[in-house]
C-alpha cells in the first residue's frame, strides 16, 4: 500500500511541477484542479471527483480498486470523502501545529530529507552519527539490530533533529529499501555516511 502512495504522490508531485508557472505554488495548482471539481463548495471531495481532479492534473488512476485503495488512504475518518486541504498538506508535508525547523522541507522529497538529515548529523561532528547510532540501540528493545517505524520515530525524535513525524515516516520509507517495514540501522548508518546517490536509481 506504501508503494502505491508513494510513486502516486511522486508522479502527482511532478505533474503540478510541470503545470505551476510564474507565483503559482503546486499547491495552489493542486487545489485549484480539487475546487473545480467540488461542485457544492464545501472543500471536499467524493471518490469520483478525486479522479476527476487527478486525471485534470494528469495522472489516471487505472482501476476503480486502485482509485478506491488510493482514496481509503487519504480518507483518514473514513468519512467518504476528503478535505482536500487536508490532502495537499499531507501530499506537502505540512505538519499540524507548530512550524518544526525544517519548516522548509514542508514539500521536500525523501532524497532532500535524507540529504538534510545528513548535513544535520555532519554539523554535529563525530557525535552526530555515533549519537544517532547509540540512539538506535537503546531503542532497539529486542536487540534485532533493526528498528520498526515507531522505534525509529521515537529515536529520531528524542535525538531531536528538527524532523517533524510525518518526514521522519517519509525518512524511514526511504530507507526502508526492501519495504520490510523495518530498518536495519547499521545500514541505515553506512547509507547516511556514503554519498546519498549509491546505489539508487
Amino acid at each position: 500500500m506504501d508503494h502505491l502512495k508513494n510513486s502516486f504522490e511522486k508522479e502527482l508531485k511532478n505533474k503540478l511541477a510541470q503545470k505551476t508557472q510564474g507565483a503559482q505554488s503546486e499547491e495552489s495548482v493542486l487545489k485549484k484542479a480539487f475546487k473545480y471539481f467540488d461542485l457544492n463548495d464545501n472543500g471536499t471531495v467524493e471518490p469520483d471527483e478525486f479522479a476527476k481532479a487527478i486525471e485534470k492534473i494528469g495522472i489516471q488512476i487505472p482501476t476503480k480498486k486502485d482509485l478506491n485503495a488510493l482514496f481509503s488512504l487519504y480518507d483518514a475518518d473514513g468519512s467518504g470523502s476528503i478535505d482536500y486541504n487536508e490532502f495537499s498538506g499531507i501530499l506537502f508535508q505540512k505538519g499540524s501545529g507548530s512550524r518544526p525547523a525544517t519548516a522548509s522541507l514542508a514539500g521536500a522529497d525523501p532524497e532532500q530529507l535524507a540529504e538534510a538529515l545528513k548535513t544535520k548529523l555532519a554539523s554535529r561532528g563525530g557525535r552526530g552519527i555515533i549519537g544517532l547510532a547509540r540512539q538506535f540501540k537503546i531503542m532497539d528493545d529486542d536487540n534485532s539490530k533493526a528498528l520498526n517505524k515507531a522505534e525509529f520515530t521515537k529515536a529520531m525524535s528524542d535525538f531531536a533533529l528538527g524532523f517533524n513525524n510525518q518526514q521522519i515516516g517519509t525518512l524511514f520509507d526511504y530507507f526502508d529499501v526492501d519495504h520490510s517495514g523495518e530498518i536495519d540501522y547499521n545500514e541505515f548508518i553506512r547509507a547516511i555516511r556514503g554519498p546519498m546517490t549509491q546505489g539508487r536509481k
